[in-house]
């Protein structure tokens, strides 16, 4: 018995202190941050934008601020994962981060926030993002995959693109979406040009090329505020080709062209020989004029080269798809101008739009 109390007592002696310290431990670094879910959705479309609520509140006035860490996601893209958090009161921060689902069986991520001070860690609270029910949209020809609170086309336009094709060019505008997955099927060659997200809208402007003799463009997007999809109608009526880049299509091969610069040789080729008969001088004012037609016809002063490294663009607008980069210096022709870009005629017979400054004068 006396053995027994003797081990008592040393196993008390050792356990004491460590309680202690554990407790002493405990009581220096204790809990400072709550996170919490102040709104989610319940339910979420494959590809659709959505967005988390949460609110962070904090016991500690010596921070210089929270971070945020993502992870273990899967079929989700955290499009704004570093968004500060904004104080309100009270030590409460809130912040609302933006996902999207890319799969049916995507699993949302967990976040960890910690408080950071001095560009230090202080301590960490980690919360698990639930996963809504998420919804496949049914197959349609006509989607394009864009899922909106809403949409709207500011402009579109619809050029010339070559002989059997036209180009329509579409300024859209939408809130809470995917605008940037803007894609439809059955077109042989189409895309976005730019985007732009100012935060609340995302804009695009999207181009495709169709056939001359289809009369409309027709597209689909799922709306959110009615839950259905919505059908966009545009008619196709051609228009001047100043946004337009008519790959392929040479202006010097119009038949029109080709009839106009022969009866400029023509006529000047007329009023010669009415010249050398009749030797009036208006007969020789004449031929001059129809042979400076001739000569001019064919744009001598539009001659210009374009510079090795030089980049070709199908729509004169900053971030527009690049087609051709040339690796020389190449002699071209000028048809036009739009702000700092120039419409050039490449030897190959494609037009485009390159920089102003890519353009040496002969």
């Amino acid at each position: 018995m006396k053995q027994f109390f003797t081990l008592l007592l040393l196993s008390l002696a050792l356990l004491v202190p460590a309680f202690a310290a554990e407790e002493s431990a405990f009581l220096g670094h204790s809990k400072s941050l709550f996170l919490s879910v102040e709104e989610t959705p319940s339910k979420v479309y494959v590809g659709q934008v959505f967005s988390i609520k949460l609110k962070a509140i904090v016991a500690n006035d010596k921070i210089d601020g929270l971070g945020n860490t993502f992870s273990s996601a899967t079929g989700v893209d955290v499009l704004n994962p570093q968004n500060p958090w904004e104080r309100s009161r009270d030590n409460t921060y809130y912040n609302t981060f933006y996902f999207k689902i890319n799969s049916k069986t995507a699993v949302m991520p967990r976040l960890s926030v910690s408080l950071v001070e001095r560009q230090e860690a202080l301590e960490s609270e980690i919360i698990t993002l639930n996963t809504p029910q998420l919804i496949q949209l049914k197959a349609d020809p006509f989607f394009s995959n864009v899922i909106a609170q809403s949409l709207t086309i500011n402009k579109h336009k619809t050029t010339t693109f070559d002989a059997k094709n036209v180009i329509i060019v579409l300024e859209i505008e939408a809130t809470a979406a995917n605008l940037k997955d803007f894609k439809l099927s059955g077109i042989a060659k189409s895309g976005i040009d730019s985007f732009s997200d100012n935060g609340t809208s995302q804009k695009i402007y999207y181009y495709a090329i169709l056939p001359n003799y289809q009369k409309s463009f027709d597209f689909t997007y799922f709306d959110l505020g009615s839950n259905k999809f919505n059908k966009i109608t545009l008619p196709m009526s051609i228009e001047s080709d100043e946004v337009s880049t008519q790959l392929g299509l040479n202006p010097k091969e119009s038949i029109f062209e080709f009839y106009k610069t022969v009866g400029y040789g023509i006529l000047s080729f007329i009023f010669f020989i009415i010249l050398l008969k009749r030797r009036k001088w208006y007969y020789f004012v004449l031929s001059l004029i129809f042979l400076a037609l001739f000569f001019l016809d064919q744009n001598p002063l539009n001659n210009a080269k374009l510079k090795s490294n030089s980049t070709i663009m199908i729509l004169p607008m900053e971030r527009s798809t690049v087609f051709f980069t040339s690796d020389k210096i190449l002699d071209i022709e000028k048809l036009g101008e739009r702000d700092n870009y120039i419409k050039i005629l490449l030897p190959d017979g494609k037009i485009g739009w390159t920089d102003r400054e890519n353009i040496i004068k002969n």
